[in-house]
C-alpha cells in the first residue's frame, strides 16, 4: 500500500506590533521543520549580497520610497520556489496588503491564517520592555532578558516609545481589516490569543495547524 504524503503546511502568521508573531513563526516553523520566511528578512539578505533584487530595494530605501507590491511580490516568488518550501511555509511579515494575498493565493495558496490577537494597551505595555543591543539584537526585559554582559550597553528603540507604537498599532489596525475579512471568507482565519506565555500560545497555534492539516489530508 502506497504511503500518503504528507500535507503541506503553508502557515500565514499575523498580528499587531507585541503579539510575540515573530517569535511563535519562528518556533514553529522549527518544530515542524520547515522554512520561516519574513519578508524583511529576505530584504536584507538581498540587500547584503548586492543582488539583482536586493539592489532595486536598495535604491529604493536610499530614497525614501517604499518596497511596490509587485517588488515584494516578486522577491517573495522567488523564495517559495526553493525546495526548501516543498513541504510548506510559515510566512510572517507578508501579506501586509489585498493584492499581496492574492498573489500569493496564486503561487502557494495558506492552509491557515493565524491572527495573534492582543489588546492595543497590552502591546504597548510589552514593547516598553523591549531593547536593542549594539549589535541589534533585540532583548526583552522580561520575555527575552539580555545577558548580563550587556547590562548599561542597551538602548530603547524610538519605534518602541508608547506614542510611536500607538501610531504603528493605529496604521496596523486599518491595514489589517481587509485582510481579516479576505482569509475569514476564504475559510482561513482561526484566531490565537496571545496574552499567555510563550510556550502556552505556541502549543495552541501548533494544535491549530495539526488540527488543520488534519482535516486537509482526509
Amino acid at each position: 500500500m502506497a504511503k500518503r504524503q504528507q500535507s503541506p503546511h503553508r502557515i500565514v502568521i499575523l498580528g499587531p506590533q507585541g503579539s510575540g508573531k515573530g517569535t511563535q513563526a519562528a518556533r514553529l516553523a522549527k518544530l515542524l521543520k520547515l522554512p520561516h520566511i519574513s519578508t524583511g528578512d529576505i530584504f536584507r539578505t538581498h540587500i547584503k549580497h548586492r543582488t539583482p533584487l536586493g539592489r532595486k530595494v536598495s535604491a529604493l530605501l536610499d530614497a525614501g520610497s517604499l518596497v511596490s507590491n509587485r517588488l515584494t511580490n516578486q522577491i517573495l516568488a522567488h523564495r517559495l520556489r526553493r525546495p526548501d518550501c516543498r513541504r510548506g511555509y510559515v510566512l510572517d511579515g507578508y501579506p501586509r496588503t489585498l493584492s499581496q494575498a492574492r498573489f500569493l493565493e496564486r503561487v502557494a495558496r495558506p492552509t491557515v491564517v493565524a491572527n495573534f490577537e492582543l489588546a492595543d494597551r497590552e502591546a504597548v505595555k510589552r514593547l516598553r520592555g523591549r531593547r536593542m543591543a549594539p549589535d541589534g539584537t533585540i532583548y526583552h526585559l522580561r520575555f527575552n532578558p539580555p545577558p548580563k554582559r550587556l547590562r548599561g550597553r542597551l538602548m530603547v528603540r524610538e519605534d518602541d516609545r508608547p506614542a510611536a507604537v500607538r501610531r504603528r498599532l493605529k496604521t496596523y489596525r486599518r491595514a489589517v481589516a481587509p485582510l481579516l475579512k479576505f482569509y475569514r471568507r476564504a475559510g482561513l482565519l482561526v484566531s490565537v490569543d496571545a496574552r499567555p506565555i510563550i510556550p502556552r500560545v505556541g502549543r495552541a497555534i501548533l494544535n491549530i495547524v495539526r488540527r488543520r492539516a488534519g482535516r486537509l489530508g482526509r
